[in-house]
């Protein structure tokens, strides 16, 4: 029973060995990036003391180190578990160790009294000497050989076992060191969680005991932020009106421009509305004008019918398509025209020679009747003086061809861009400042720490470092900076269709109607008493408001 207990208890040391390591080490790792955050936040809560004690910022960082704290404090108390369980395993295996040890001290003793009873050289040689035979002798050369080896080897081993012994007694008291330096920290960081749990205590106390007052800055706060949403809403109904207008005029002048279908009239429209919504399309039929009138002049100076039709396949509906057409048909009545001359002439070819024929004909049917007359006089005459003549051969008659129409041939002739705006970029856009975080979401906010006090937010509440510029989350145009009477500063930019805001600024680096590009910096975001630094930024469509996470990256 014993024998299985003690391998059980062997089984359980090397196993845990095996595990205990690579949970203790990533414990250490925990407690290793816990410990710098908590110096991290310490170091950003002096900054947060530096102002008044109502500062959200301050409570919730204080919240934030007490819940690293407490998981520190927790991993601490593992780690000294661990410590422990290892303590014990290894005084398992020092126990394990030294049981061992006796019992090959006790072997080794036996071996050394018995090789010095038999120390004599003559009684192993008598030993060799009594074998009854070679290979017994043999044998049992090799038996001393061995047994002498075996003498050795236990040495070596009670040796190797009081070196392990030694190994293992001095990792114990490491590890006993280890749990005094875990429960030392775990001491410390006891105690400064109970300062900070009442430190956060007191803090909650002070914001309750001011509940009235922040209820009343709240107020103030959103009745400034109204004033300045109505403000940007007034700006950008009005922006919206006048680009009303000069959308109408902008189109009264292209129509003007397309009736009119000259460069004339587009560098005129062009002149008037460089930027205007049917620019590119001015530009593109100057081109185009440009294009077909070099292509008619090429046409023009090889004046053939090819040339023509070459034109008004690649412009058929060029300025001169109707010309080309013109020109075409001039050319085709001309062909015709020949083509008529061509047949008359070899109709009157024809007649004359069908003329001719049948004139030769009658000549020759006139020869033979008058043939035929002197045939008969002289047969009558022969006839009577009984002398035969021949008759002449009729003449051949030979028909030449009509001339074959000469062949016409014709000729052949061939033929050929992309833009980001703000909505492109949904989700992709910028921070509008270099570091920080969200403290205030679109839409209705409960209080971080006063639960029966909400806000309303028409934007996002950005919270950032002392002495923050806000920056332009995207290339657009100043519509204007608004000043509210005994507050800070609004920039408002337009992009398209799409506006931005960045309020709460004390000075700004840009105008109205000053063209900005993407990350310029706006402005300086105000620091209040009470050390925080919050910009309020809000997405506008037209007049309507959008929720800025929709549109920042990661936001």
């Amino acid at each position: 029973m014993r024998i299985v207990f003690t391998a059980l208890l062997f089984s359980l040391s090397v196993f845990s060995n095996a595990q205990t390591p690579y949970n203790k080490e990533n414990l250490q790792k925990q407690n290793a990036q816990l410990k710098k955050e908590i110096l991290q936040l310490g170091q950003t809560l002096k900054k947060n003391q530096e102002g008044s004690k109502l500062n959200v910022e301050y409570v919730q960082n204080l919240s934030k180190k007490i819940d690293t704290q407490s998981k520190l404090v927790n991993n601490l108390s593992k780690e000294k578990r661990f410590i422990e369980d290892e303590i014990y395993l290894t005084q398992l295996d020092i126990n394990k160790l030294s049981r061992e040890l006796e019992v090959l001290k006790a072997e080794y003793k036996k071996v050394l009294v018995k090789a010095y009873k038999n120390r004599s050289v003559d009684n192993k040689f008598l030993f060799i000497l009594s074998s009854k035979s070679l290979g017994e002798a043999y044998r049992r050369v090799k038996y001393l050989e061995k047994y002498s080896d075996y003498q050795l080897g236990q040495a070596e081993e009670i040796i190797g076992k009081t070196t392990d012994i030694r190994s293992k007694q001095k990792a114990k008291e490491k590890a006993k060191q280890d749990k005094e330096r875990v429960l030392t920290q775990q001491q410390l960081f006891s105690q400064s969680l109970e300062k900070e749990r009442l430190e956060k205590q007191r803090a909650v106390e002070e914001f309750k005991k001011n509940e009235g007052l922040i209820a009343s800055e709240i107020n103030a706060k959103e009745a400034a932020q109204r004033q300045v949403d109505g403000q940007i809403k007034a700006i950008i109904e009005e922006e919206i009106r006048q680009a009303k207008i000069r959308a109408e005029k902008d189109k009264k002048a292209w129509d003007l421009a397309r009736s009119s279908n000259t460069i004339a009239a587009y560098n005129e429209y062009l002149k008037e509305n460089p930027k205007g919504d049917y620019a590119t399309s001015a530009r593109r039929n100057i081109a185009s004008i440009e294009a077909d009138a070099k292509a008619w002049n090429i046409a023009r100076s090889t004046h053939t019918k090819a040339s023509y039709q070459g034109y008004l396949k690649s412009n058929p509906k060029g300025s001169f398509a109707s010309t080309a057409r013109t020109e075409v048909a001039k050319f085709e009545k001309l062909e015709r025209e020949a083509e008529e001359e061509r047949q008359r002439l070899i109709a009157q070819r024809k007649a004359e020679e069908e003329a001719r024929i049948k004139a030769e004909k009658e000549e020759d049917q006139r020869k033979i009747a008058a043939a035929r007359v002197e045939a008969e006089n002289k047969a009558k005459a022969e006839a009577a003086a009984k002398v035969v003549t021949k008759v002449p051969e009729k003449e051949k008659v030979v028909i030449a061809d009509a001339p074959k129409p000469a062949e016409n041939f014709a000729d052949t002739p061939e033929v050929g861009g992309i833009s980001g705006d703000f909505i492109a970029n949904k989700g992709r856009l910028p921070w509008p400042v270099a570091k920080g975080k969200v403290v205030s979401h679109f839409g209705t906010n409960s209080h971080p720490i006063l639960s029966n006090i909400s806000t309303q937010n028409s934007g996002v509440d950005i919270s950032t470092g002392k002495g923050s510029s806000a920056r332009a989350v995207f290339e657009g145009i100043v519509q204007g900076v608004i000043q509210i009477p005994g507050g800070n500063k609004t920039v408002l930019v337009r992009h398209g269709t799409y506006f931005t805001t960045y309020s709460n600024l004390t000075s700004v680096n840009v105008a109205k109607d000053d063209r900005v590009s993407r990350g310029q910096l706006l402005g300086l975001i105000d620091t209040t008493p009470n050390g925080e630094t919050i910009m309020n930024f809000q997405v506008w469509n037209g007049a309507t408001k959008q929720n800025p996470a929709l549109w920042i990256a990661g936001m």
